[in-house]
C-alpha cells in the first residue's frame, strides 16, 4: 500500500505494472491508502503487509515508546521529491532565489508533516528568514491548489503530477525543486513490522528482489518508456505531463537505483526531522532499517551478471 497517489512513489508503480513482483512468484493486491486511515496503523494491524512509508514515521513510533516500530527493508525515495510553483512568472534576469520567500505566502503540503519539514530545513539553508513567510497550512491537497489557483498564496509546494500540471496549465511557474537543495535524504521506503519479517523471510527477500529489479529497470528506461508504463495508474494525466515530471524526477536522481537504505541517506534525514522538531531522539539505523533483504537481492544481482559474463 501506498499512502497518497502521486509520481513520486513510480518504482512502486512500475514493479506493480510491469510484473517484477509477479516473477518472483508473489501475487500482490497493490492499493492506495483510504481516506482518514494511517498506513502505520492499517500495518500495525495486520491490514497491509508492506507499506511506503517514511523512516520518519518509525521515529516517531519510538519517541513515543513504542518498541514494534516498522522497519524498513527497501528505499524508494533518496531525495524530497517537491516543487516550489509560484503564481507569477519567474524573472529571466537573476533567475529565482530562495529570499525571494520573504514577503510571501506559501501553502506548503498539509496532508503529512514532513514535506514542510524539509521545505523549513531549506529555508535554513538558504538563510530565508522565517517570519517573513506566511505559511497557509493544513490544507488537503485538493483545498490547496483551489486555493492557488483562486489566487490565494503566491507560492505552492506539490509534487508531481500536480506541479508539473500547474505548469502545464499556465497557472503556476517553477521556481525550485527542493530536492537539489537537500542532497541524499532517505525520503521514502517500503517497511513492515518486525513480527511480520520475522515470519516472512523468504516471502520478503523476494519482494525486495522485484522491487530492486523493478528500479533497474526504472533508471535504464527513458521519461517516454517509464511513463508508458505507469500510465494506467494516472488517467486523468495528459501524458506530455506524465513524462516531464518523470524526467524531471530522473534528472534530479529523485528514485532510487537499489533498495539498499544508506547510513548517510539515513542520517541526513534524521538530522533534518530533530532539527525541525517532529522527531526528539537520534535513533540508531538498526532500530529502523532492516537492509538484510536489499544486500541480497543486489548481491545476487551481482553473481548473476558475473555468471552472464564469464
Amino acid at each position: 500500500m501506498v499512502a497518497y497517489h502521486n509520481m513520486f512513489y513510480t518504482p512502486v508503480y512500475v514493479a506493480v505494472a510491469g510484473g517484477f513482483f509477479y516473477a518472483e512468484g508473489l501475487d500482490v493486491m497493490f492499493s492506495i491508502m483510504p481516506a482518514g486511515e494511517s498506513s502505520v496503523d492499517m500495518l500495525r494491524e495486520g491490514r497491509v503487509d508492506v507499506i511506503q512509508t517514511g523512516i520518519s514515521r518509525s521515529f516517531m513510533d519510538l519517541d513515543q515508546g513504542k518498541q514494534d516500530a516498522p522497519l524498513h527493508i527497501a528505499e524508494i525515495n533518496q531525495g524530497d521529491g517537491f516543487y516550489l510553483i509560484s503564481s507569477k512568472p519567474i524573472k529571466t534576469r537573476g533567475g529565482w532565489s530562495w529570499k525571494d520567500l520573504e514577503g510571501s505566502s506559501v501553502i506548503p503540503i498539509g496532508f503529512t508533516p514532513v514535506p514542510t519539514t524539509s521545505l523549513k530545513a531549506a529555508m535554513r539553508l538558504h538563510g530565508v528568514d522565517a517570519s517573513q513567510v506566511r505559511l497557509i497550512e493544513g490544507l488537503s491537497a485538493g483545498d490547496a491548489l483551489a486555493a492557488f489557483e483562486a489566487g490565494d498564496a503566491d507560492y505552492i509546494q506539490m509534487p508531481h503530477p500536480f506541479a508539473q500540471q500547474l505548469v502545464h496549465d499556465g497557472v503556476g511557474h517553477m521556481a525550485t525543486a527542493v530536492g537539489v537543495e537537500l542532497g541524499y535524504i532517505c525520503y521514502s521506503s517500503l517497511a513492515a513490522m518486525p513480527a511480520f519479517i520475522e515470519a516472512n523471510t523468504d516471502l520478503l527477500q523476494r519482494f525486495v528482489t522485484g522491487f530492486y529489479r523493478a528500479q533497474q529497470w526504472l533508471a535504464a528506461n527513458t521519461p517516454s518508456q517509464v511513463a508508458d508504463r505507469v500510465s494506467s495508474f494516472f488517467p486523468e494525466v495528459p501524458g506530455e505531463v506524465l513524462r516531464e515530471g518523470i524526467r524531471l524526477y530522473k534528472g534530479q536522481g529523485t528514485w532510487a537505483s537499489d533498495p539498499l537504505i544508506g547510513q548517510d541517506g539515513f542520517d541526513n534525514m534524521l538530522t533534518i526531522l530533530i532539527d525541525g522538531g517532529l522527531v526528539k531522539a537520534r535513533h540508531a539505523y538498526d532500530r529502523v532499517v532492516h537492509p538484510v533483504f536489499a544486500a541480497a537481492a543486489m548481491a545476487g544481482n551481482e553473481r548473476r551478471s558475473g555468471e552472464d559474463r564469464d
